[in-house]
Formats: structure tokens, C-alpha cells, sequence
């Protein structure tokens, strides 16, 4: 076989080679549509990263939700083991509850995905009428199905009335808890209060991750912590304050009621949430000291003389108040009970109920009031006025 490489490397290179028609044109690239200005790429980037975070608190919240162990949760009876077992977990199956009243189109109760596809398309009728008949399909997934609060908040801006509905429903539900409910400790309405503290515990985290920050859920959101988990804290601090009363000088039974409550709201509430709730600490602080002087009256009164307070009642408008009151005006009918009372105890009572009782003035100022006569020992014609604690003075004697 013949070899040509060599004639090949050996041939000179063409030189005639005639120069391209058109010069070349240099190299300079222009764009389209011009970039936007960085002022609006970094508005587009926070805003992105807004949205990233949001979500991501989100996820946290409901996992946080649903994994936090609740200390108080009573265990159910031998009959309400399958009951329990069914309607258990904050964020678990729905149950598929009988509803009462007028029923949807074709009869029977709602199932989860209809409550979702309500949410969708912005049906409020369906999800009112949820509410009303079977409300803890509006704090309870589904199988393989998201919560419906956080599935209206996935949704975005366009159905956050929808989210704002369900919110609403559900903290009104935290005021419309019985206490006769409370009191029977009914494993169902323990089971959706469960389910109600994770839903508010989402509401809190996805509002408060905005700029603004929405606190108006967080007293919803502690009242569901002391129906669930409170009697602890309460008999605890019931027992402080009772010891401090007694001593009121040394002692300082409202400051130590105050740094009770701010503890407790602490283990529950971010440091910048809990100045939110400043209404809410200071009537359970008129709550915590008349527990404790309600306490010292247990002590000096023979037993089964006067009923306790129930715990249930604590921080629920003014009903620890009116409690004691009620007791009060039983004994005062019951000839020589209230005399067996120390004076100073019924001195200590008569300020307590006037001050708390003062609706004119807000929780701050009722707490400062009280604050004076109990931790400073002023006069109490000063605080509450000559008038009103001569009209105590005389129903004491």
C-alpha cells in the first residue's frame, strides 16, 4: 500500500482564496428588553424571600402544632376509648359527625374534600353552615389532606377572607366553650380543643410572619392552653398567692402575681408577643389573687362551709369575680359564717372585688390599684375611693 502523507505535508497552502463578500461586523451583543433596575430586582427578591419565609414558618408552626405533648390530658373512660381514639390529635382524620339543622343538597354529613373545595371556591354558605353543624371539620384534615385553615392560607392573598372566616369560627368557638363542657371533661371537646390550639397556633405564626403582625388571636390561643392544661399552673399558683396574702407587705402577693402570669405567657408566647396581651395578664392577675384570698377563706371557714372556685373559669371574662361574690353573699345570709371570717380577710376581699370591679378602668389600672393597697399598704380610701370603702368598712363590721 502506497503512502501519499509526504506529497500532502509537502503542498504550499492556496493563496488565491477570494476574501468574503461582507467584512465581518464586530461583536456587539444588544438586548431585547432592557433588565429592570436593580431597585426593582431587590424589591422582587425580598418580596420572594418573604413568601420562602412564610412558608417556612408555616410548616414549622403546624408540625410544632401537632407534635407539642399537652401535660393535662386526662385520659378517657373505658367507653369513650373508641370515641377518643377516633376524635384524637390536632391535626388528625376528621370524623364524620351527624349534622343537625338543614342539610346540604342530597342529605348527609360534609366530608373533608368538600370543606377544602368550599375554601376553593370561595362557597362562605357551605363553610358557615360547616361550622354550625360540624365544626371540627374545620380544624381537622382529612386523610392525605391538608388542614383547611392551611389550605385557605396556601391559597394566598385572593382567599385570605376565607382563612380570616375560618380564624373567626374558630375563636369564636373558644368563647362559646361551656363550662358545663368544661367540667365534664368530655373527651370530644377536649379532642377539638386540641385541634383548635394547633389551628391557632398556625393563625398566630402565619399572620405574625407578616410585616404588620397580627395579634389579636393570642388571648384565643392562651384561653385554649389554660382549658387544656391550666389546673397545674393554677393550683400552684393559687397555693403561692394564698401564702402571700397572708403577709401582704413582705410578701407582694400582685407583683407575684404578675411575674406568675408573665412566666406562664412566656413559655407559650414570643418575647415580642406577650406585650399583645397585656389586657389579658392583668385581668388573670385580679383572677390569680382572688383565687388566693379565696383560698385563705377555705382555710378559715369549717369544711364544706363554701364551695371552691372552679379552675375552668380563670381569665373568662369576670367570672372568677362574680364567683366569689355569689359565695360571698351566701355566706353574709347565712347567720355568724362570715364572722368567722378574719376581719382582715374580708377587708382584703371587699377591696379586691371593688377594685376588679371598677369595668371604667382598664386591666393595667385595676392591677396598679390593687397593687397599692395589697403590695404598699395605702389607705384604702385613697384607691377606691372614701365613699366605697365606707360602705365596706360598715359591711364588714
Amino acid at each position: 500500500m502506497l503512502n501519499y502523507s509526504h506529497l500532502i505535508d509537502r503542498k504550499p497552502p492556496r493563496t488565491d482564496a477570494s476574501p468574503p463578500r461582507h467584512p465581518a461586523l464586530p461583536s456587539n451583543p444588544v438586548l431585547v428588553k432592557s433588565l429592570p433596575r436593580t431597585s426593582e430586582i431587590s424589591k422582587r427578591a425580598e418580596q420572594y424571600a418573604h413568601s420562602a419565609r412564610k412558608q417556612h414558618i408555616l410548616n414549622d408552626a403546624l408540625t410544632s402544632a401537632v407534635e407539642t405533648p399537652l401535660d393535662a390530658r386526662p385520659a378517657p373512660s373505658a367507653d369513650d376509648k373508641q370515641l377518643a381514639a377516633s376524635s384524637d390529635g390536632a391535626a388528625g382524620t376528621a370524623p364524620a359527625t351527624t349534622r343537625s339543622g338543614p342539610g346540604k343538597r342530597g342529605g348527609g354529613p360534609y366530608e373533608p374534600f368538600e370543606v377544602l373545595r368550599a375554601i376553593e371556591k370561595k362557597d362562605l354558605a357551605v363553610i358557615l353552615d360547616v361550622k354550625s353543624h360540624q365544626f371540627d371539620l374545620l380544624v381537622t384534615a382529612g386523610p392525605g389532606q391538608p388542614l383547611p385553615l392551611v389550605y385557605a392560607i396556601r391559597m394566598g392573598k385572593s382567599h385570605a377572607d376565607m382563612a380570616i372566616v375560618i380564624v373567626g369560627a374558630i375563636s369564636r368557638r373558644v368563647n362559646d366553650t361551656s363550662d358545663d363542657e368544661l367540667a365534664q371533661k368530655d373527651p370530644r371537646t377536649l379532642a377539638t380543643l386540641r385541634a383548635i390550639r394547633a389551628n391557632l397556633k398556625i393563625a398566630i405564626s402565619a399572620s405574625l410572619s407578616g410585616p404588620d403582625g397580627d395579634t389579636s388571636l393570642l388571648s384565643s390561643f392562651l384561653q385554649v392552653i389554660v382549658m387544656l392544661e391550666g389546673n397545674k399552673f393554677l393550683q400552684s399558683s393559687t397555693s403561692t398567692l394564698s401564702l402571700a396574702l397572708r403577709s401582704p407587705l413582705a410578701s407582694k402577693p400582685v407583683a407575684t402575681a404578675q411575674r406568675l402570669m408573665l412566666k406562664w405567657v412566656s413559655r407559650e408566647l414570643a418575647a415580642r408577643q406577650v406585650a399583645s396581651v397585656e389586657e389579658y395578664v392583668a385581668n388573670a392577675v385580679g383572677d390569680l389573687v382572688l383565687l388566693g384570698l379565696w383560698s385563705i377563706v377555705q382555710d378559715q371557714l369549717a369544711r364544706g362551709q363554701v364551695d371552691s372556685i372552679p379552675l375552668y373559669y380563670f381569665a373568662r371574662d369576670d367570672r372568677i369575680q362574680k364567683a366569689v361574690e355569689e359565695r360571698m353573699s351566701d355566706l353574709r345570709r347565712r347567720k355568724g359564717s362570715v364572722t368567722q371570717l378574719s376581719k382582715q380577710v374580708r377587708s382584703r376581699l371587699d377591696v379586691a372585688l371593688d377594685v376588679l370591679g371598677r369595668r371604667s378602668l382598664n386591666g393595667r389600672e385595676r392591677v396598679d390599684r390593687l397593687r397599692r393597697v395589697f403590695d404598699e399598704g395605702e389607705k384604702r380610701e385613697a384607691v377606691v375611693g372614701s365613699a366605697a370603702a365606707a360602705a365596706a368598712a360598715s359591711e364588714s363590721s
